[in-house]
């Protein structure tokens, strides 16, 4: 040390810093090199993860000897970006149980021996798994759980209960499953599931809110789930008003009219069933239809000899012959959501004569399938009709009915009608009013401010005096100097 010292206390200055820089430099030089020998750039393996895949994956990387971070919002993880995409496809081809969903291999390492009771508890199992890895495609669906109630099957069994599914389903941020998709999912598990019946499968969201409705299923097998008559009205009228907007789009352009749709619907069903009895058809056209002979008896009552017959005595002949007929039965079944009436109501902006509005009646009650002899009621109404149907009475010859105030508006104004004169002079009296009060109140404020910033000027009698009182004040007499009038 005391060698080091000397060493030190022998160098001069330019030595000294010299010999700092070099070994600063070095310890960097040899950090950069730890640093870029050591760091690891690490890239995202899987993002969005619950905690039990997350659990899952972490003990599959552990198996595998692979690195790996956990990202800070917890629900991602990170491998070295050297081997993400490697680390990936070794995980997916392990078969994981993610999200909980375990499929069909369960029996890839299904021991010999096992009891009746334990397969099937492996089966349904492998179902609900395959069922949810399925389900969990639907991009709208972040999680999914299926639980499957089978009955047994049984060869004496009687009276035994449906099978039945629930399934639990946790939508992403922001979206929602149409009424459509929900439809689906029961047709999928009803079509994977043969026990179970796309109306005996429940779905709900994360809320606990049921996303099915009840299932009904009437005597003719017509399923009706999911189908309410709100349902039925809503769709039926969306879709009519959707045909007449089209047709109107084209004939004024768009947002040049407004059309509303009013269906009544039927909410009974109707079975028509017909019998009737079919004759079998003639060989000969001209012939009417006779029936297909069964059995053919002939019976002769009368004289018992030749000579009793030449005679005259009485000779009856019974012949009794049986047919086959056959017979057809039609059954026609209705279901509900018959329309029985349509109230269509169309406003144009631009104003149209009768003949146009009567050509405009009969292309949207083609369109909408308007039947006159049902009651059907079409009505369509210009905007230039409705401004002026608040006067006495609407033009002759129009055809559109006038529409009157309430009495206590027009009690108030007599004179108010919409688009009046009345209306257009009160209010450019009150813009003219406006404009003044401003101009006003401009002028105020030009004036303060022009008092405010003009000098006051002096002529040269006040200015020789002023200077002259300064000159004195700053001799010997300040006091004279500001009041002249003490002297």
């Amino acid at each position: 040390m005391e060698s080091l010292m000397q060493f030190w206390r022998g160098l001069g200055r330019s030595a000294r810093v010299g010999f700092l820089s070099g070994a600063a430099a070095i310890l960097l030089a040899v950090a950069a090199i730890g640093y870029w020998a050591l760091h690891v750039d690490y890239g995202v393996l899987f993002a969005d993860l619950s905690q039990p895949d997350l659990a899952t994956m972490v003990t599959e990387l552990d198996k595998m000897k692979v690195p790996y971070r956990v990202g800070a919002s917890g629900d991602s993880l990170l491998v070295p970006e050297s081997a993400v995409h490697k680390t990936r496809v070794a995980l997916m081809g392990r078969e994981l149980p993610l999200r909980g969903a375990v499929g069909f291999e369960l029996f890839n390492n299904m021991e010999f021996g096992v009891s009746e009771f334990v397969q099937k508890v492996a089966y349904q199992r492998a179902l609900q798994g395959e069922l949810t890895r399925t389900i969990l495609a639907i991009d709208e669906i972040q999680s999914a759980r299926v639980h499957l109630a089978l009955t047994e099957q049984g060869l004496f069994r009687k009276d035994v209960a449906k099978s039945k599914a629930s399934v639990t389903l946790t939508t992403k941020a922001g979206r929602t499953l149409q009424p459509a998709q929900v439809q689906g999912i029961q047709r999928l598990i009803a079509a994977s599931v043969s026990e179970v019946q796309a109306q005996d499968v429940t779905i709900l969201d994360q809320h606990g809110v049921a996303l099915s409705r009840v299932g009904q299923v009437d005597a003719s097998g017509f399923d009706v789930a999911g189908a309410t008559q709100l349902d039925m009205k809503r769709s039926v009228e969306g879709y009519l008003a959707q045909k007449a907007a089209k047709v109107l789009d084209r004939m004024f352009g768009a947002g040049e009219s407004v059309v509303s749709i009013d269906a009544v619907l039927s909410q009974e069903q109707t079975r028509v069933t017909t019998e009737e009895v079919l004759a079998a058809r003639a060989t000969d056209a001209s012939q009417p239809a006779a029936g297909v002979v069964l059995r053919e008896r002939q019976t002769t009552r009368g004289a018992a000899n030749e000579a009793a017959r030449t005679n005259g005595d009485a000779v009856v002949t019974n012949s009794e012959t049986d047919y086959q007929t056959g017979k057809r039965v039609e059954q026609v079944v209705s279901p509900p959501g018959g329309v029985k009436q349509l109230n269509v109501a169309v406003v144009v902006k631009r104003s149209l004569p009768e003949a146009e509005l009567q050509r405009v009646r009969d292309l949207v009650g083609a369109s909408v399938g308007a039947n006159r002899a049902r009651g059907d009621q079409i009505t369509v109404i210009s905007m230039g009709h409705l401004v002026q149907a608040d006067s006495p009475s609407a033009p002759a010859g129009t055809g559109v009915p006038s529409i009157p105030r309430a009495p206590s508006v027009r009690a108030s104004n007599n004179s108010d009608t919409v688009g009046g004169s009345g209306t257009l002079v009160a209010l450019l009296a009150a813009i003219a009013c406006v404009v003044v009060v401003a101009g006003a109140f401009v002028a105020v404020a030009a004036g303060q401010r022009r008092r405010r910033t003009v000098p006051l000027a002096l002529d040269d009698a006040e200015r020789a005096r002023v200077l002259q009182s300064v000159q004195h004040w700053l001799t010997n007499d300040p006091v004279h100097a500001l009041h002249p009038q003490r002297k």
